[in-house]
């Protein structure tokens, strides 16, 4: 556990440098189409000219060649007005409209979209200016975070659907399962949520509920069994010739949990002169479809990234799980973590610790659930399988309502609607 924990502040220690920005950098959008990026080192502030220390050296702008940036504030009420940002601190912004001030606690804005008043009075929005992404996730590679879809919300992916009930609960099942005859729900609600969206704490708990179920759960099976050693005389007569005595063959593989691997036909016979199961095989009865319950619980603390460049997510969780056909309760640690690289795109990843996830390059399943009933003649060592994974990814979205995902765990790649 110290190995995992020392992970996790790792991960996020270099999530923190994808974001770090110093606070006093900004860009400077000038008229000509140019801009300019650097700190801020004075203001006159009767004619706006501005001086910036660039990386290149100290430059004076003068204030009517800079393009002036206007905002777009959206409150969760739903109202919604443009205005110059006059004052802002951790709890406040005060705004200039074309009708006057207005002083907003930020605990009401729900976002902020950052334009620019072009030479023809016109606005054009900063691609790469944003406060939050297109997306705010509620899970990240299957793992629940503590958002909840926004009320009248509906979720469809290629695996299941989702439906926001209220802004905190939220219910979501497997649609794909209903062709097993596998009924489940999964409610989740927010217990807790504070701050606005420069620094937002959130917890959420919830559970899966499957009548008919069989996880990605995975444990080595080691059996042996007993053959009839000889060999068949095909020279002379064909006929089986028993050595007198008999040979132990052992199985060793990771597969499902509650799978049974059994030797099926009417002869145990080993041909050993070939070296192969001369009469019977090995057969591994599918994984069972039983009853499966999870609880999950999960704290979520996101915060702006400097300069306006969308936020970035911190989230730890466990879930608890029990499958009817298999003896042991499972349980599964995670952190998972989100940046928004722009707007549309966001850069995940995530540490979880699960002593029953196996890499699928070392299932016997593999990638097709395809099983190959292999037997040796020496007792198989149990493979080591690290209870501590890893995964990275992205998701970009297409479309406001069309999201696209990639990451290194199965299943790699993600559809996803959202309406």
């Amino acid at each position: 556990m110290k190995r995992f924990a020392w992970l996790i502040v790792l991960s996020g220690m270099l999530a923190g440098m994808l974001c770090a920005q110093s606070s006093a950098v900004r860009t400077i959008h000038l008229k000509s189409g140019e801009q300019i990026t650097g700190e801020i080192a004075a203001v006159d502030s009767l004619s706006g000219d501005i001086t910036i220390r660039t990386d290149y050296g100290e430059l004076q702008i003068p204030g009517e060649d800079i393009l002036k940036e206007i905002v777009t504030v959206v409150l969760f009420s739903g109202d919604l007005m443009n205005g110059e940002i006059l004052y802002e601190s951790n709890q406040a912004l005060r705004l200039q409209t074309k009708h006057g001030i207005l002083d907003l606690d930020k605990k009401s804005i729900e976002r902020i979209d950052y334009g620019l008043i072009t030479k023809d009075r016109g606005v054009s929005q900063i691609q790469e200016k944003f406060s939050i992404g297109n997306e705010q996730q509620v899970d990240i590679f299957d793992e629940p975070t503590a958002y909840t879809l926004e009320k009248g919300m509906l979720y469809i992916s290629g695996l299941s659907w989702g439906f926001g009930i209220t802004d905190r609960f939220q219910m979501t099942s497997n649609w794909s399962g209903y062709f097993i005859g596998d009924f489940n729900v999964c409610p989740k609600f927010q217990l807790f949520r504070s701050g606005n969206w420069e620094n937002e704490h959130l917890v959420s708990i919830g559970a899966h509920l499957h009548s008919r179920y069989s996880p990605r759960k995975y444990a080595w099976h080691a059996k042996s069994f007993r053959f009839e050693r000889g060999y068949y005389d095909w020279q002379e007569s064909g006929e089986w010739i028993t050595q007198g005595d008999s040979i132990d063959l052992y199985y060793g593989k990771f597969l499902r949990i509650g799978t049974e691997v059994q030797i099926e036909g009417a002869q145990r016979r080993y041909d050993e002169n070939e070296d192969w199961i001369a009469d019977g095989w090995v057969d591994e009865t599918e994984y069972p479809y039983g009853q499966f319950y999870e609880c999950f619980a999960s704290y979520t603390h996101t915060r702006a990234r400097k300069g306006r460049n969308g936020r970035i997510s911190h989230t730890v969780g466990l879930n608890v799980n029990r499958f009817s056909e298999f003896e042991q309760w499972m349980y599964k640690i995670y952190y998972v973590g989100a940046v928004d690289i722009k707007k549309n795109l966001i850069f995940n990843y995530e540490i979880f610790y699960d002593p029953w996830y196996v890499e699928w390059w070392k299932r016997s399943a593999f990638l097709f659930d395809y099983y190959s009933g292999e037997l040796e003649t020496e007792k198989p060592d149990k493979e080591f399988s690290s209870p501590i994974h890893f995964d990275i990814g992205f998701v970009y979205a297409l479309a406001d309502w069309l999201r696209i995902g990639l990451h290194f765990q199965p299943h790699i790649i993600g559809i996803y609607m959202k309406f």
